[in-house]
């Protein structure tokens, strides 16, 4: 039976993934205080978290997959993402899908011009000219700046005469495990080795770190940063304003 989370407690089932990162670091951002962050568990099989519709879902092969599709349909979403097989079992029809891959990497050395403080404007449009950010500078902020601010995101960037040339993010700081993501180099800058100096750098954690990438082709570039795959992502998407959790080189 699906129930709405009323205190962390009811978390703690979530092991190491990219999607329960994904959750247990949005219930650490927003908490249960929220009109547009909701999240539900359906006894310890799924857990998913609600933020303005758009919906990520944990699920393990003993969850109630039609359960939770009725839940979705019942309630509506902008959009579903969860590992490709729950959202095939879920019936829903995939708008994009490709590899999860996991950092087993050696400790990575700090890249030159490596920082870790940044103006978030110039953020922004690095990312929207590589077309993460589609929506406006408001939207970036009520997203990704909340969780600088709650410490559940992690900025890394390398940067030169005070221009950032790349951004890669600890996008979601969970309690068991990391989603890294929004990597992302200057068209100026590319060829430079820049991506594939930071992403093993901010990757490397006490707890293991996941990516999802883009396209297949991304595939090869991360098991040459200390990556391999483990899995595919999917998505069921009826708007999309805004999307940094893959990386570009």
């Amino acid at each position: 039976m699906i129930k709405a989370v009323q205190d962390k407690s009811e978390l703690e089932f979530l092991g190491s993934s990219p999607f329960s990162a994904v959750i247990t670091s949005l219930f650490n951002t927003f908490g249960t205080g929220t009109n547009f962050a909701k999240f539900y568990v359906q006894g310890k099989n799924a857990a998913m978290s609600g933020v303005d519709g758009n919906f990520n879902i944990y699920a393990d092969e003993n969850a109630d997959f039609e359960e939770i599709a009725e839940f979705l349909s019942f309630g509506g979403f902008a959009s579903v993402k969860g590992e490709k097989e729950v959202i095939e079992k879920l019936g829903l029809d995939i708008s994009d899908s490709s590899y999860t891959v996991r950092y087993i990497g050696e400790k990575a050395v700090k890249p030159v011009g490596f920082v870790d403080s940044f103006d978030p404007h110039k953020l922004y449009e690095l990312l929207k000219s590589v077309g993460f950010a589609k929506g406006d500078y408001g939207s970036f902020a009520s997203d990704v700046c909340l969780r600088f601010n709650k410490g559940t995101a992690v900025f890394g960037g390398i940067s030169e005469d005070g221009k950032l040339l790349t951004c890669c993010l600890n996008l979601f700081k969970g309690d068991k495990s990391n989603l890294i993501g929004a990597l992302a180099t200057s068209e100026k800058a590319r060829g430079r080795g820049l991506a594939s100096a930071i992403v093993p750098y901010m990757a490397q954690s006490d707890k293991p770190s996941y990516l999802f990438c883009r396209v297949d082709s991304l595939a090869e570039f991360y098991k040459n940063c200390g990556f391999e795959v483990c899995g595919k992502w999917a998505i069921c998407e009826k708007t999309a304003d805004f999307n940094i959790y893959g990386g570009t080189i």
